[in-house]
């Protein structure tokens, strides 16, 4: 089966649940972006950021928060390894996106050298799924909530005096020691 062949409405909610996916992603990229320009020394850092894919805005925003002094080693781990975890998730964003799509025993599949299933080849085969594509998204979704989470904290410290209305107080827990 091809996408031709696939009926019309199960192509459309293939094509939904990869256009969430696709959003959400673009979302956490900016999170992470964000995150780079909140820890940036000067402008000239954050300008390095414009233009970057997920690797760069990753690479730069650990870089950045290595040189942040009001951030604790804490801190630094949890940005670490938050943005880790955001870079493992972006490439399985990257398989749909950038992998050819075609038919595999009469089933659409998505095929890219990255990771899922792992053949002796290297390449990798995922059944194109609603299910699995809305499981990315929430991975995703809570991929961005832990950047944001991270962020507001990262803020308060850089910022201790600063108040701002509607900022709800910060109730997750702290990051391990």
């Amino acid at each position: 089966m091809t996408d031709e062949d696939m009926p019309g409405e199960d192509l459309a909610l293939v094509h939904a649940a990869l256009g969430r996916m696709v959003y959400t992603a673009a979302t956490v990229e900016m999170t992470v972006e964000l995150t780079g320009a909140l820890l940036a020394a000067d402008e000239p850092k954050a300008a390095k950021l414009k233009g970057k894919t997920i690797k760069g805005l990753a690479e730069l925003a650990k870089g950045y928060g290595a040189e942040a002094g009001y951030l604790n080693p804490f801190m630094r781990n949890a940005l670490d390894v938050i943005l880790t975890d955001v870079e493992a998730a972006m490439e399985h964003r990257n398989a749909y996106v950038h992998g050819p799509w075609g038919e595999l025993d009469g089933v659409l599949s998505a095929m890219n050298s990255k990771r899922f299933h792992i053949e002796p080849s290297g390449f990798r085969i995922k059944t194109v799924s609603v299910e699995h594509l809305d499981q990315l998204t929430a991975e995703l979704v809570e991929l961005r909530e832990r950047v944001m989470v991270w962020w507001n904290r990262a803020w308060a410290l850089k910022h201790p005096d600063a108040k701002v209305e509607g900022l709800e107080p910060d109730t997750a827990p702290a990051y391990p020691e």
